[in-house]
């Protein structure tokens, strides 16, 4: 019978380790190799495996027992019989001491008694270095354990505990000395709500439970706990004992109890305390949360509402602005707040404001949104009704200031205009192409057609105004203005000066309300210039435009007449509280510039004080 041993004779008698190794062949050890001395010996093990070695004591270049030696240092586990003829007690005691597995003495018919030898040694080595890997992996699994972070308790078929881990000594304020061998059901089992139970006959996964028990100071502590069988893993159908494994969870039953509190408090202020629209959603629109007035306000319960997406009730045509509006959300701006419509089941169209919320997770990422949003429909039609009223009363201004300017000029222009235009033209007729007087004529009639030309210019500013904006020069609204106004501040001894920057911006605006705001503005200052207090200075009214440091649009309106009262300045653009007695309108003129300027993005401001001009100061943004 073959046998798959591989066998180092090391022996300097080469006879002799033939004889040898020729026996060992017959016997079926196919793989026998030789070596003479220590150096050749070094050499076949680093190229082959070798399972036993039949050492010879002495040898060339050193003895049987160095090579022993070097073999536990480099830790090559080959089981080695000493061969030899120095046969005494003392040799023997010295192989085994270093590390010999065996000894033999080359006397009679040791070679007959090889074969088995080796094959016992061979065995002895292997059950030794078994049981060493098995060793080596106990102390490696009681390590785990050890180390391991979960409470791990063991108790065998006589239920004493046989198993108890540095973590169950922490968590369960007791030491491995104090637990082991004692009666589980008392030590242990009983000290838990519920108790523990073990698995039934069959149940693989063992049982898996939360319980607690009184902890030190009596505080309570919650465990999940999972209690399996252990079996042994060569008869698996064996019961050996059993195993719980559990862990603290207090701290998260803890907080878990004070989020339900947390939810439930919230829930009831915003279900019984608030009068808003609260709701939360994902970034994809699907509802997560919704209040109790949410669902009163859409006529939905909040099963329907939840997980539905919150842009079905946004008509289509908001929506893109809805979603533009969420998409610049971030940890720079985590809120804004938006205006937009909502159609109602039943009611219809409906105005609706929400102030939006981003909540982000440890990455900085939204993951959901929270909106409270409360309806302003009414609040959107009286913000209507206001804006026509406002826009009547503009009309209703510009329609009497036109009026005033009007009589001014029928006195000055209407009556005699006609004739002058008539006999200038006469008077060409009459007067041949080189006649002296002619260009006098022509002169006439052209200054006839100027005053037309004003006319006109009157006959336009008295139409009502249109809402659309277009990009337009601030100066030749200003100049529009100044030509109206002209003859009615020169009228009562005023002067009239201008100066207008050509390099401005082009600012979006109205023309019409703009020309509108320069004369409202300029007749108020021609109103106080009709009240002389200092006669010293030539009543005068400046015009001056220019540009802002921001690249904005500036004009400024200054007049020497009568300042504005020092308790007025505060609420001077609001309505009525400049009355006709100040000097300065009707009381409503400033609120309708106020009003005209606010349309068109921009600031109006003034200053007044006694002896100091009264400035008006209107600041327009340019366009883009």
């Amino acid at each position: 019978m073959t046998n798959i041993y591989r066998v180092l004779i090391v022996d300097d008698d080469f006879a002799q380790a033939e004889m040898v190794s020729e026996f060992l062949r017959i016997a079926g050890y196919q793989q026998v190799d030789h070596a003479g001395d220590l150096q050749s010996t070094w050499r076949h093990l680093s190229e082959h495996p070798y399972d036993i070695i039949l050492l010879d004591y002495r040898l060339p270049d050193g003895t049987g027992l160095e090579l022993l030696d070097q073999l536990a240092r480099r830790g090559q586990h080959i089981p080695v019989v000493m061969v030899t003829g120095q046969g005494n007690e003392r040799v023997a005691v010295q192989a085994i001491q270093h590390g010999a597995a065996d000894y033999l003495l080359k006397s009679g018919g040791y070679i007959i008694t090889l074969p088995a030898l080796i094959h016992k040694t061979v065995q002895a080595n292997q059950l030794k270095l078994s049981i060493q890997r098995t060793q080596e992996q106990i102390r490696y699994q009681a390590t785990l354990l050890n180390n391991v972070r979960d409470a791990i308790v063991v108790w065998d078929l006589a239920e004493r505990i046989t198993y108890w881990n540095p973590a169950a000594e922490a968590l369960f304020g007791c030491s491995a000395e104090e637990r082991l061998g004692k009666p589980v059901a008392s030590y242990y089992l009983s000290i838990f709500n519920p108790p523990i139970a073990v698995p039934k006959e069959g149940d693989t996964g063992g049982l898996h439970i939360v319980r607690q028990f009184q902890g030190q100071q009596g505080k309570t502590i919650w465990v999940s706990s999972r209690v399996a069988t252990l079996r042994d893993y060569t008869q698996p159908e064996r019961t050996l004992g059993y195993m719980d494994v559990s862990h603290d969870i207090t701290r998260s039953i803890e907080a878990e109890r004070a989020l339900r509190e947390s939810e439930a408090r919230y829930r009831a202020i915003v279900d019984d305390y608030q009068t808003e629209l609260i709701c939360r959603f994902k970034p994809n629109g699907m509802l997560t949360f919704v209040n109790a007035v949410y669902c009163r306000y859409f006529g939905r319960t909040r099963d329907e509402l939840l997980g539905m997406n919150f842009l079905y009730f946004i008509p289509e045509n908001e929506r893109p602005k809805l979603i533009q509006h969420l998409s610049v959300f971030g940890p720079a701006k985590p809120v804004a707040t938006l205006e937009h419509q909502v159609n109602l089941p039943e009611q219809g169209l409906r105005w609706l404001q929400r102030t939006d919320r981003a909540i982000f997770d440890d990455r900085g990422r939204i993951f959901e949104f929270q909106s409270v949003g409360r309806d302003i429909t009414d609040r959107k039609r009286l913000e209507d009704q206001i804006l026509a009223a406002q826009a009547q009363l503009v009309h209703a201004a510009r329609m009497a200031t036109i009026g005033e300017i009007a009589s001014g000029i029928a006195h000055q222009i209407y009556n005699p205009l006609a004739t002058i235009i008539a006999d200038a033209q006469i008077l060409l007729r009459q007067l041949p192409a080189k006649q002296p007087g002619r260009e006098s004529a022509e002169a006439i009639e052209q200054a006839g057609w100027r005053l037309q030309n004003v006319v006109q210019r009157l006959m336009e500013f008295s139409r009502p105004a249109t809402e659309t904006l277009s990009s337009l020069s601030v100066n030749e609204t200003i100049q529009s203005a100044l030509t109206l106004v002209h003859a009615s501040i020169e009228s009562i001894g005023g002067r009239l000066e201008a100066q207008l920057r050509d390099d401005l911006p082009r600012i979006r605006g109205n023309a019409q309300q703009l020309e509108s705001l320069w004369v409202n503005l300029l007749l108020l200052a021609r109103d106080a210039l009709a009240v002389p207090i200092r006669n010293e200075s030539t009543p005068t009214i400046q015009v001056v435009s220019r540009a802002g440091a921001s690249g904005e649009v500036i004009v400024e309106i200054r007049d020497n007449g009568r300042p504005i009262p020092a308790e007025y300045l505060a609420s001077i653009f609001e309505p009525d509280f400049i009355g006709p007695t100040s000097g300065r309108g009707t009381g409503m003129e400033l609120s309708i510039c106020r009003e005209i300027v606010r349309q068109h993005r921009g600031q109006i401001k003034a200053k007044s004080a006694e002896g100091h001009d009264t400035i008006i100061l209107v600041s327009l943004p340019a366009e883009g």
